[in-house]
């Protein structure tokens, strides 16, 4: 199906139910498409929006069964709740850096989606927004979100890696907040929430599951020296190698210092990143330490 050039707008449930449509162009003319406007079109295959589009309605794609792919236009503001929940063939969906809403259910039971990358300019997660993507291996979520709602990631059985802050970037990301006890529920039993090792908010477990820094992290070659609330690293094995991300807590209670001739001689050291807990570094710490 094609569309003439004249068209702006698409109304609610325009096409709902049409369980034959396999494909349509979607004309740069039209500028929003409300909801459960193709709500049921278990036949439509793909998906391109285009630039002019600035809004995704309700429902707008939900029940699209054979849909495998959806490129959305670069000026797409919100994604509306519901609007491609239960397409069970999507593996992939681009979504622009214009969005800065994604509503909750959007994507929930999207159980083909492998991957997503939240953009730059979001700054909420909605409720069960992708509860039940079974596929879901990996997701990054950027400074730009603050909120992340109950279920956002339930379900998600195969989710390994939820990664806070830019890879690009080895600063930033810190903690969004979590409304509810669900966010991550009934994820792999293998999941792990990835920060960078200066980002604010997260403890040794967020979410109910455990953090680790993205950068090398060998918490085995360190020595620490607990006084009261506060731990000095005191040492290290000068056979280290590789990137080292000063922890952010050692047995719970912050790591506030590194102490006097801490790394001395770790020659082998290629950086070191110290974290927003360290206020004080001691005489030496990183004489012939190749990083420093």
């Amino acid at each position: 199906m094609t569309f003439p050039e004249s068209l702006t707008y698409i109304s609610w449930g325009a096409f709902e139910g049409c369980s034959s449509l396999t494909s349509l162009t979607i004309p740069d003319s039209v500028t929003s498409i409300e909801g459960e406007t193709f709500q049921g079109c278990s036949s439509l295959t793909g998906m391109t929006i285009p630039d002019s589009v600035t809004r995704i309605g309700n429902n707008a794609f939900a029940g699209c069964s054979s849909l495998t792919s959806v490129t959305i236009g670069n000026s797409v503001i919100r994604i509306g709740e519901y609007a491609f929940y239960g397409c069970s063939s999507l593996m992939g969906v681009t979504i622009p850096d214009s969005v800065t809403d994604i509503g909750l259910w959007a994507f929930r039971r999207c159980s083909s989606l492998i991957s997503v990358t939240i953009p730059d300019n979001v700054a909420t997660i909605g409720e069960y927004a992708f509860s039940g993507c079974t596929s879901l291996t990996s997701v990054t979520i950027p400074d730009s979100v603050i909120s992340i709602y109950n279920g956002a990631f339930e379900g998600c059985t195969s989710l390994k890696r939820i990664t806070f802050g830019d890879d690009a970037h080895k600063f930033g990301g810190d903690a969004p907040k979590l409304y509810g006890a669900k966010v991550f529920s009934k994820v792999s039993d293998n999941a792990k929430v990835f920060i960078n090792p200066d980002a604010i908010g997260f403890g040794e477990t967020f979410g109910g599951l455990p953090v680790v820094y993205k950068t090398v992290l060998p918490t085995d070659y360190l020595t620490y020296k607990v006084s009261g609330n506060t731990v000095t690293i005191r040492d290290c094995k000068e056979t280290i190698s590789g990137a080292l991300a000063i922890p952010l807590t050692y047995d719970g209670k912050p790591v506030t210092s590194i102490g006097n001739m801490a790394l001395k001689n770790c020659s082998s050291l290629t950086s070191v990143i110290i974290g927003n807990n360290v206020t004080s570094i001691g005489r030496g710490a990183f004489v012939r330490a190749a990083a420093a």
